[in-house]
C-alpha cells in the first residue's frame, strides 16, 4: 500500500528498538487498538498538535519541579506527560510567567510532591490574572513591547549560559539561589531577573510595590527573590485582580449561572480564600 509521507518501517533502527521495547507489552493489552497498531503513541495528543501547528517553538515548563522555569524549544517534539505546553506564548508571556509575581502565584495554588512543585495549569495558570485584561500571548501592544524584549533579553543569557557550562535548568536556578555564589554570568542573570520583575509590575501599574529583591527566607528555604512584605502585598493584588476580573466575566454572561456551586471552577488557599479561573476575552 502507498502511503503519503513516511512511516514507521522506513525507519528500521527506530522500529527495531520499538518492536523489542513496545511491543511485548502492547500484545497484553486489554485494548485491541493498541494490541495492533502497538508502534503508536498510547495517547496521541491531538488537541494539543492542532494548537500549536504552524508554531516554529513553543514554551514548556516541568509540572513537578524544584525550582519554576519556563523555556522555548523547537517545535516537532515528543512532550511529556508531566511537560505543560503553552501553544502561541509570546515573548511577553514568558517574561510575566518566568516572574516572581507568577512564580508566588503558582506555589500559593498548585500542590507540592515532597519538597517540589506540582505546577497546575488549572490552578495556577488558568487563574493567574495577566497584567493585561485578555489571554491572547501572541498578540503585540505597547503594553507588551518592553516585557517582550526583557523576556528575550532573559530567556537567550540563560540558553547562553546553560550552553557555555553545560548545564540544565535546575543546577543553573541551584546557582541562581545560592548566597555564595557571585559567578559573572549568574550575577547578570539575577539583575536581568529583578528588570523583569520590575517591568511586570510596571506592566500592572504596581509603581508603587517596592520589591526588595535579595535572599530571603522563604517555604523552599533561602531564595533570590523578593521580600515576604512584597509577596504578601503582590499576592493580596493578584487575587483582587482575580475576583474582579471573575465578576467582570459573570456580568458578560461569560459563567453558566443554572448551577452556582458547580458554575466557578474555583480553588482556594490553605487560609480559605476563593480564587476563579478566567474564561478569556471574547
Amino acid at each position: 500500500m502507498d502511503y503519503v509521507g513516511p512511516v514507521a518501517a522506513d525507519f528500521p533502527d527506530c522500529l527495531a528498538i520499538v518492536e523489542e521495547r513496545a511491543k511485548p507489552e502492547r500484545e497484553l493489552n486489554g485494548s485491541e487498538t493498541l494490541r495492533r497498531l502497538w508502534w503508536r503513541f498510547k495517547r496521541p495528543t491531538i488537541d494539543l498538535y492542532n494548537a500549536i501547528c504552524g508554531s516554529a517553538r513553543v514554551l514548556v515548563c516541568s509540572e513537578v519541579t524544584k525550582h519554576l522555569a519556563f523555556c522555548f524549544v523547537q517545535n516537532g517534539m515528543v512532550y511529556s506527560a508531566n511537560l505543560a505546553v503553552f501553544p502561541k506564548a509570546s515573548l511577553a508571556a514568558f517574561a510575566v510567567l518566568q516572574s516572581s509575581i507568577h512564580d508566588l502565584w503558582a506555589r500559593t495554588f498548585s500542590s507540592h510532591l515532597e519538597t517540589r512543585l506540582k505546577y497546575s495549569q488549572g490552578n495556577a495558570f488558568e487563574t493567574f490574572p495577566f497584567p493585561t485584561a485578555y489571554k491572547d500571548f501572541g498578540h503585540v501592544n505597547p503594553t507588551e513591547s518592553n516585557l517582550a524584549v526583557l523576556g528575550e533579553q532573559y530567556h537567550e543569557f540563560r540558553q547562553q549560559s546553560l550552553s557555555d557550562r553545560n548545564i540544565g535548568l535546575t543546577t543553573i536556578y541551584n546557582r541562581f539561589h545560592a548566597a555564595n555564589e557571585s559567578s559573572a554570568d549568574i550575577q547578570k542573570l539575577r539583575q536581568l531577573h529583578i528588570k523583569m520583575d520590575n517591568a511586570v509590575t510596571a506592566a500592572y501599574g504596581w509603581t508603587d510595590l517596592d520589591l526588595d529583591h535579595g535572599f530571603h527566607e522563604t517555604k523552599q528555604g533561602v531564595r533570590y527573590t523578593i521580600s515576604e512584605v512584597a509577596r504578601r502585598e503582590a499576592l493580596t493584588r493578584l487575587l483582587k485582580l482575580n475576583h474582579e476580573r471573575y465578576d467582570a466575566e459573570v456580568n458578560r454572561g461569560l459563567h453558566a449561572k443554572k448551577k452556582p456551586k458547580s458554575s466557578k471552577k474555583s480553588a482556594k488557599t490553605d487560609d480559605g480564600v476563593t480564587l476563579f479561573e478566567s474564561q478569556g476575552e471574547e
